[in-house]
């Protein structure tokens, strides 16, 4: 078992975009998409904007910290898991970046963060599609990244979720 660790600042990074994905993930799908487009809808949606924006920098920092820390020795899976990783990162800023293209074609920016109105269906426009298709995506490779962690520590025993885990 190695006793290779993250550093406090990849670990804190790691945590917080945890927890921003998740909850944009989860107010995305079933918070935003079931209220209509009125200007009740308008906080929510900056909301989700300016921690859309946090994720994408969560993102960037995570992967700049990744070349410039100390890289652990290679384990059962790791070019699977470092292709998941990658993955996992591209869609997250796909993600941001098809929400700021929804935001802009729709005129929703100006709503949010102007005087403007909602469009009455997000879903006349493709980014919105693009958006949700890939928050579905987003989710899966998620799943799949928790199912990895779960086998590594119950099965393969190798203190791999210990690289993750703040402490000592």
């Amino acid at each position: 078992m190695s006793t290779f660790r993250y550093t406090g600042s990849q670990i804190t990074t790691h945590w917080m975009s945890v927890l921003v994905i998740l909850f944009l993930l989860v107010t995305g799908s079933l918070v935003l998409a079931d209220l209509p487009n009125t200007v009740e809808k308008i906080g929510n949606l900056r909301i989700h904007t300016i921690l859309g924006g946090l994720a994408a920098l969560l993102v960037v920092v995570r992967m700049i910290l990744k070349k410039r820390a100390p890289k652990p020795d290679p384990i059962s899976g790791s070019k699977l898991a470092s292709a998941g990783h990658m993955a996992l990162n591209i869609v997250v800023l796909l993600l941001v970046m098809s929400g700021v293209m929804l935001s802009l074609q729709s005129g929703a920016f100006d709503a949010i963060y102007g005087s403007g109105t909602l469009p009455e269906d997000f879903f006349d426009y493709i980014p919105r599609k693009i958006h949700g298709l890939l928050s579905r995506v987003a989710m899966g490779l998620i799943a799949l990244h928790v199912l990895a962690a779960l086998y590594h520590q119950l099965f393969l025993k190798d203190g791999l979720v210990a690289r993750m885990l703040p402490g000592k």
